[in-house]
């Protein structure tokens, strides 16, 4: 709701002068900072949409999220965690609903540097 507010004050304070007031160059430099607001609203929205995501894993997801992240396969992740591979798998499938994810290539692509720490 903050990216809004901030988008609807900043072009109702472009909209309030003249065009005759204001040069080409300012309007692109207006227009720039608009679209940079976007940009940075809608990434730290998306960071906190992502820290929210991880936050819902158990603790046991959370670690093989970890391992995953840190390039173990699920195999390698199984063993460093002491559970039995179909264990891991299931707990994978778990992990990439919450998240919202298809595959292990795009799990890390997202939440690479988001690892959730216990």
């Amino acid at each position: 709701m903050a990216l809004f507010d901030r988008l609807k004050t900043m072009l109702r304070t472009e909209g309030r002068t003249s065009d005759t007031d204001v040069s080409l160059e300012s309007r692109k430099k207006s227009s720039k900072e608009l679209a940079r607001s976007v940009y940075e609203g809608s990434k730290d929205d998306t960071e906190k949409e992502k820290q929210n995501l991880v936050s819902m894993l158990t603790p046991r997801e959370a670690d093989l999220f970890n391992l995953l992240l840190e390039g173990y396969t699920l195999k390698e992740s199984a063993k460093e965690l002491s559970i039995k591979y179909s264990t891991a798998n299931t707990h994978m499938t778990a992990i990439y609903k919450k998240l919202k994810v298809n595959s292990r290539a795009e799990l890390i692509i997202k939440y690479r540097g988001s690892e959730r720490s216990e």
